[in-house]
């Protein structure tokens, strides 16, 4: 081992590193124990896990639980993908939005009684009556999944037919309900979070990578809130595009 004013476990990883970087340790290969490490590098476990904890966080190596510790293999390129978040109110009342996106199913309608997170984004009680529009999207020129879902309050949709037939796309619920309730106006939100595994599976997210989370809210001129849709999708190669158009302060 050299010596030197670098941590310990810092010249630990240094050395792995060179491992990986010259070819000992190949892509995919499983490296060696903890205790080979132990003993190949004559230190204790603990600056063994440390430096292997060091060589994660910089994506060199995965740990697998049960099975052991592995060189990480370069990452597939990821063709980009631009998601157009931004609305166009043509003259005729029609709404469009630019997308690339296509239904890979037939969407679902579920009555559903509102929970106390998505009550509070649209001003409403906590258990009244929703319907929920869930469908599963897909971007084809990359094959990207996302799940794109609409909650519509019961009671904001009473005069427009989306009670009857809610199996319609989000600019024919814009055009509705803005014949319904005037002029619309939304605000969107971005989060992020892990996968629970059916998600996973579902949308193919690769191992690791995260969720991206759109949450836009349809609202009126004077703020009623109309409906709450969410774009669910794996993160990677995504890249969320809006568009402003500055306005006059009042």
């Amino acid at each position: 081992m050299p010596v030197g004013r670098q941590p310990l476990h810092g010249q630990v990883a240094a050395e792995m590193r060179k491992a990986i970087a010259r070819g000992k340790w190949k892509p995919g290969a499983k490296i060696p124990t903890e205790p080979e490490l132990t003993e190949r590098y004559g230190v204790s476990r603990a600056t063994v896990r440390q430096a292997v904890a060091a060589l994660r966080a910089e994506g060199l190596l995965d740990v697998r639980q049960g099975s052991g510790t592995y060189v990480r293999e370069p990452q597939a390129t990821v063709d980009a993908v631009f998601i157009s978040r931004t609305v166009h109110l043509a003259s005729d009342g029609t709404f469009t939005c630019p997308s690339g996106w296509e239904a890979k199913e037939k969407a679902t309608a579920y009555a559903v009684r509102l929970e106390p997170c998505p009550a509070a984004l649209l001003r409403l009680d906590e258990g009244e009556a929703a319907l929920l529009v869930d469908r599963l999207i897909i971007h084809q020129p990359t094959g990207n999944l996302a799940r794109h879902s609409m909650l519509l309050p019961m009671e904001r949709i009473t005069t427009t037919s989306l009670a009857a037939e809610p199996d319609v796309c989000a600019t024919e619920a814009y055009r509705q309900l803005a014949a319904a309730h005037g002029p619309l106006m939304w605000d969107d939100g971005v989060t992020a979070r892990m996968p629970n595994p059916d998600e996973s599976a579902t949308l193919r997210v690769p191992a690791g990578s995260p969720l991206l989370i759109t949450e836009r809210l349809t609202q009126s001129q004077s703020g009623e809130r109309l409906m709450l849709e969410t774009l669910t999708t794996g993160a990677t190669g995504i890249h969320m595009v809006y568009t402003h158009h500055p306005q006059p302060a009042d």
